[in-house]
């Protein structure tokens, strides 16, 4: 997605995604989050900075040290952690790049891109990371009885 967020707002996803799916107030390092999920741990460390500072995770120092969820994940969406990035930036701007575009001033695509960015936020507000959780859960499980079917 890309076209919506970069690098850090895909690599919080993932690490909220992890926690949310490991026992509740189960403390997670970095480093396990960054192995797991193949991220570097340099980027990933600043990411869960940003999402302490955001509120949606706890850091923990100290041996054993590491992260845990601050809220339950029924109460994260993507539109929040985009914030949290300061990732909604995409949908302040000119779909064709022009620094003149506004309401009073549009550009050729406004209209189409204002209804479409509010669609796609309406759709980032109802998609929780608990919901993401859950289907890894489900797939690692699925890998989990294939590996031992084999």
């Amino acid at each position: 997605m890309a076209l919506l967020y970069g690098k850090p707002t895909e690599y919080a996803i993932r690490a909220l995604t992890y926690l949310a799916a490991r026992p509740e107030q189960e403390i997670v390092s970095v480093q396990e989050i960054a192995q797991v999920e193949d991220i570097s741990s340099h980027h990933l460390s600043k990411v869960m900075n940003q999402l302490a500072r955001g509120k949606m995770v706890q850091p923990l120092r100290g041996p054993g040290g590491g992260y845990k969820l601050i809220r339950h994940p029924d109460q994260i969406t993507l539109w929040e952690v985009m914030g949290c990035l300061g990732a909604r930036d995409v949908f302040e701007e000119c779909a064709i790049g022009w620094s003149t575009c506004s309401d009073k001033d549009p550009c050729p695509l406004h209209d189409k891109w204002l209804a479409l960015r509010q669609d796609i936020q309406n759709y980032l507000e109802t998609v929780r990371i608990s919901e993401l959780a859950s289907v890894a859960i489900h797939k690692a499980q699925d890998h989990i009885n294939i590996t031992v079917l084999k």
